[in-house]
């Protein structure tokens, strides 16, 4: 009886172990495919390169302070605009979930701040697809001012005045708490104890992210305009399948 009992709670375990295994993989799968659709939303929704000379009427506006901003998506259809701020914000939930392996992954190296790392990460994405979704009506607004004559404008460039401040109001918080999680989640790994390596430690999306910038404004030829707004996810595509495969041989090695 009492073998059987502990040959019963042995292949449970082994059940959890196996169920737990494929949820952190399933979980880091997760994170490249969110990379990936935050990524074609950022190109729907403002991979262009307008030319700032072609809008005189927002250039001449006293009303609108970032004027490149305000141009940005002048050329995207509304369809198109609308397809990359809703893509983003149907899949946050492979964001959420992605953030499951990471907290197995490095909880050993301090559940407190491991723990303070994916709290931090888990609130800035909940803010990040209004800030995502924000551009759409930044650019909507701007391409309806435009085909107004000067007196019927100002009162939609004033409203998209309004609205730009808006997207600075949710995406600054957003993209700063992220930056801060990222951070966090570089500093726990990088002081070791973790299961990753040290070295995923520099491969996290913030670090990832501004060796992208320096590349871009040095060398500008080497990014397409198209991804110039994506570095973030573009990062993120990066650690995330980093991560993927270390994950699917760790648990290849442990089920041999």
């Amino acid at each position: 009886m009492r073998c059987e009992g502990l040959g019963q709670a042995v292949e449970q375990e082994e059940v959890y172990s196996m169920s737990k295994a494929t949820l952190i993989k399933l979980s880091a799968v997760s994170g490249i495919l969110c990379g990936i659709t935050w990524t074609i939303g950022d190109i729907l929704l403002v991979g262009f390169k307008p030319d700032l000379a072609g809008y005189p009427a927002i250039m001449q506006s006293p009303l609108i302070r970032d004027k490149k901003l305000a141009v940005v998506m002048m050329e995207g259809s509304t369809e198109r605009l609308a397809a990359g701020a809703l893509i983003a914000a149907f899949t946050i939930p492979f964001m959420f979930f992605a953030l499951y392996h990471l907290w197995q992954m490095i909880k050993s190296g301090g559940r407190r701040w491991a723990a303070v790392s994916i709290g931090t990460l888990f609130v800035a994405f909940a803010w990040s697809p209004l800030a995502h979704a924000s551009y759409f009506y930044v650019g909507e607004l701007c391409k309806a001012a435009v085909r107004m004559d000067g007196a019927s404008a100002a009162p939609v460039f004033a409203l998209a005045a309004v609205f730009i401040d808006f997207l600075y109001i949710t995406w600054c918080p957003a993209i700063g708490l992220t930056g801060i999680g990222w951070l966090l989640v570089s500093v726990v790994i990088l002081r070791g104890k973790t299961k990753f390596p040290r070295v995923f430690g520099l491969c996290t999306p913030l670090p990832l992210s501004i060796f992208f910038i320096l590349i871009h404004s040095t060398v500008p030829s080497l990014i397409p305009d198209a991804l110039a707004g994506a570095g973030f996810n573009l990062a993120a595509i990066i650690f995330y399948v980093l991560t993927t495969v270390f994950c699917f041989q760790k648990t290849a090695i442990a089920a041999s």
